[in-house]
């Protein structure tokens, strides 16, 4: 499966948690260059204005599928790191299971995404998704889910093992 970050967002560059916001200029300009390097067309995409609109500067018309969005961080959406309690933060990057911000926990999250993943063909599948759930979609479990490193406007390649 080829998976493809969706570009840059204004909260991508402000380190900002959540939200829905459209592609920026450099997240523009960043996937017409990647366009040369995607393989066939895209087939889905998460339902992200950003998503969205990656799918369709790469030339693609996919489908959207909800079960793609990224991870629900809760009352933390649109916030920054420095906006949130230090113990919040260490538990939610440390705890899998923790939901400090009353959205899912990266436990539920990484499940979710991979119940999409074991459920759907990915031998010849292409998506563009938000960075979070790529890092679900390429991470072994939950608990090594931030040590997945991902970047916007970016491929990756995932097969079953």
């Amino acid at each position: 499966m080829q998976i493809i970050t969706a570009g840059r967002t204004g909260p991508n560059r402000s380190v900002r948690f959540g939200g829905d916001a459209p592609l920026d200029e450099r997240g523009r300009r960043d996937i017409e260059t990647l366009a040369a390097s995607v393989a066939g067309p895209v087939t889905l995409c998460g339902p992200e204005a950003a998503t969205r609109e990656t799918a369709r500067l790469l030339g693609g018309r996919p489908d959207v599928d909800d079960a793609l969005r990224t991870l629900d961080v809760g009352s933390w959406a649109g916030s920054m790191p420095e906006e949130i309690a230090p113990s919040d933060l260490a538990a939610f990057f440390t705890d899998p299971t923790a939901r400090p911000h009353g959205g899912e926990s990266v436990a539920e999250f990484v499940r979710r995404v991979h119940a999409w993943r074991d459920h759907h063909d990915t031998a010849t599948a292409s998506i563009v998704v938000a960075m979070p759930v790529a890092q679900a979609l390429l991470c072994d479990d939950p608990a090594r889910y931030f040590g997945v490193e991902v970047r916007p406007a970016a491929s990756y390649l995932w097969s079953r093992p």
